[in-house]
């Protein structure tokens, strides 16, 4: 068993909770009631240690956005205006955590609603603007085109799908968490994050503290993230201000609750896409629209998401157009967010789904369409993407020739090339001396065995036994820079900066004429930092899923088999368990989960079954796991595995599902009515 998992298991680590100081304080964050409202005034708590409104402290929580968004960032506290149901109003920190909610029930909020715009299609008619300095609820308006776009008049066939991807709450086991210190001019955080460095950029941002003076660590253990963690959020900043003012150390748990209507919400994406072909199955292009519901504001990367879906759209085929529009829009809901796939699997179910269709339309076997379109090597697609050599052809036939052997009706086939996020790279300081070897990795894991990838990597080039080795990750301390972890690519990147800084300091010691087992036992330490740049890669996958109807006539998933190219398998169970956790929660998007608001955008959901995350009695499939070792051109020879599973999954039970079913899928999840109305 791997130490990070025996640590879990065994209870011996260290949650954000599990941390405490003397002289801790508590904070607690007043949550709208209404998804858009006026605020017309605030009455604070008879007591208190700090009370704060929008009107004591006004900043905006930072958003990725580029030229020609319509730009509406979040504040750290509602002033004027609440736009979605549970948005921070106030906050108030006091001595006793058990003293929270009493104190806050004393503070009163007078509202004046107004009529929240909770669908895409109704805001994007611009008749109510929920921002009206923006005179319009269209945040971007973006065409991803590129290619041939006069050969569709040349096609002889074309098919159409429509899709609604229903918004997901990430929900991992552990929601958020902060402890912020500020002491003599530096402000200390213990926050359970995915992305140290990015926290500290975005408290710069907001509180204005220079970026050398804030520290970020991750404790021994998050648990888990999917997203939701990369990012700062408004309770980040309102624990730090806090401490700022009152010199205490504040600490602030997120509950479940608060965590099911918090920003980041997964998916929440609409489209209509076409895709043309010849008669002789030879696919040309494709075109459409693809909508993101970003909720009520710009925040962390949701600007991005349209265009970033609309550039997969054409998965792993030969393609000679593209030709997309990509837009993103408010609503009086949550801000959305990377969720486990972040646009992959969302692109996937599209060009899946078209795949499928046009071998319908043709009456071709839909293995074979896929087989005569897939890409075999590099290629540039229409939309400028460079697709980097793979074993897309290894990773077909594989799961082919499996495909073939499956008997039930209910089955499919699915192939998808997964982005990986490697630019702009990553950070890692290789120290030997003083009797050891330390790494420092600011990449955090959250639920990944990080810790023992980067050892075993740095003990294959240092020579070293990997126990000898110890590894520090999720933190700024002892690193200059660092990105994080999400996107798949921490194995890729963060490794081949390990194996990168492994091999600078042992031109080092050689060029001072020291042996590794002299520089250990030195009293003085050789330390050498790398941040590794490289370009974006892939990770070819081909999955297959097999599903049924059970008594209740519910679908089930009866088998799965997932056939991905990871370029190298550092760890191979660590490998597996990747693929089988992300398969879980495609499998979940398509039968169980979802986010439901009414059309006043109150949440329906109070507690994580009723947001649909399954138990272990749903959870009963077999995942049948096969890897593929083609060597990416990082020097660990890594790819991404962490989003094969989610992005594979929804596409491939969709599928299987339709098969079964007879009858086009048009929403996730699917409903009960659906599966009875179908099996009539």
């Amino acid at each position: 068993m791997l130490k990070e998992n025996y640590e879990v298991v065994s209870g011996n680590t260290t949650y954000v909770d599990d941390i405490h100081f003397d002289n801790e304080v508590y904070l607690y964050v007043i949550r709208s009631n209404y998804a858009r409202a006026k605020i017309k005034s605030i009455t604070p708590p008879s007591s208190s240690l700090l009370f704060l409104t929008g009107k004591d402290f006004y900043a905006e929580m930072p958003a990725i956005t580029f030229p020609g968004t319509k730009v509406a960032r979040m504040p750290v506290l509602a002033r004027e205006n609440v736009n979605f149901f549970g948005q921070p109003v106030a906050a108030v920190v006091t001595e006793n955590r058990y003293d929270m909610e009493d104190i806050a029930d004393e503070v009163s909020i007078d509202y004046e609603p107004e009529t929240p715009i909770t669908n895409v299609y109704e805001s994007m008619k611009d008749e109510d603007i929920i921002h009206p300095s923006l005179r319009t609820n269209i945040s971007t308006d973006n065409e991803i085109k590129g290619g041939n776009i006069n050969l569709k008049e040349k096609a002889e066939v074309f098919v159409d799908r429509e899709i609604a991807q229903n918004r997901i709450v990430s929900n991992p086991m552990e929601p958020k968490g902060i402890i912020a210190y500020y002491k003599d001019g530096s402000l200390t955080l213990y926050a359970s994050v995915q992305a140290p460095f990015r926290i500290r950029n975005d408290l710069h941002e907001v509180l204005g503290i220079s970026p050398e003076n804030i520290t970020v660590i991750a404790p021994k253990n998050v648990g888990g993230g999917f997203g939701n963690k990369v990012p700062g959020h408004s309770e980040y900043a309102l624990a730090s201000l806090a401490s700022i003012k009152l010199g205490r150390p504040v600490k602030w748990i997120e509950t479940r609750k608060e965590h099911l209507t918090n920003p980041t919400q997964g998916r929440g994406v609409y489209g209509k896409v076409r895709l043309y072909a010849n008669k002789q199955g030879i696919t040309l292009g494709i075109e459409g629209e693809i909508i993101v519901d970003l909720g009520a504001y710009n925040y962390t990367i949701n600007a991005t998401t349209p265009s970033f879906i609309a550039r997969l759209l054409t998965g792993p085929y030969k393609m000679e157009f593209i030709s997309v529009k990509a837009r993103g829009v408010f609503t009086n809901l949550p801000p959305t967010g990377p969720y486990r796939g972040a646009g992959r699997p969302e692109a996937t179910l599209f060009h899946e789904t078209l795949m499928e269709d046009l071998a319908n339309e043709l009456k071709m076997d839909p293995v074979e369409l896929r087989e005569k379109n897939l890409i075999n090597g590099e290629y540039v697609t229409p939309s400028g993407l460079k697709i980097d050599k793979g074993g897309y052809k290894e990773v077909f036939n594989r799961a082919k020739e499996i495909y073939r052997k499956i008997p039930q009706k209910g089955k499919s086939l699915v192939v998808f090339a997964e982005q990986i996020s490697v630019p702009p790279g990553e950070s890692a300081r290789v120290t030997i001396g003083k009797g050891k070897i330390k790494i420092i990795v600011p990449s955090g894991p959250h639920g990944q065995a990080h810790r023992s990838t980067f050892a075993k990597l740095a003990s294959q080039v240092l020579n070293v036994n990997e126990d000898n080795i110890e590894v520090i990750t999720g933190t700024t301390i002892g690193v200059k820079e660092g990105v994080g972890s999400f996107g798949s690519r921490t194995a890729a990147i963060a490794g081949s900066a390990v194996v990168e800084a492994s091999k600078k300091i042992l031109e080092d010691l050689k060029s001072r004429g020291l042996t590794i087992e002299e520089a250990i036992k030195s009293n003085e330490e050789f330390s050498y930092e790398v941040f590794y740049k490289a370009d974006v890669i892939f990770s070819p996958g081909a999955h297959i899923a097999v599903v049924d109807i059970d008594e209740y006539y519910r679908p089930k998933v009866v088998e799965y088999y997932a056939f991905d190219d990871v370029g190298k398998a550092i760890i191979k169970e660590e490998v597996e368990g990747q693929v089988i956790g992300g398969v879980l929660q495609g499998v979940s998007q398509v039968l169980w989960e979802e986010a439901k608001y009414d059309e006043n955008g109150i949440p329906l959901i109070s507690s994580i079954g009723d947001e649909g995350v399954p138990t272990a009695k749903e959870a009963s499939y077999k995942v049948i796991t096969n890897i593929v070792e083609f060597p990416s051109s990082l020097p660990d020879g890594a790819r991404g595995v962490g989003e094969a599973g989610t992005t594979g999954s929804v596409a491939a039970v969709t599928i299987a599902l339709e098969r079964l079913l007879g009858k086009k899928i048009t929403r996730t999840p699917i409903s009960l009515d659906f599966a009875l109305e179908s099996n009539k």
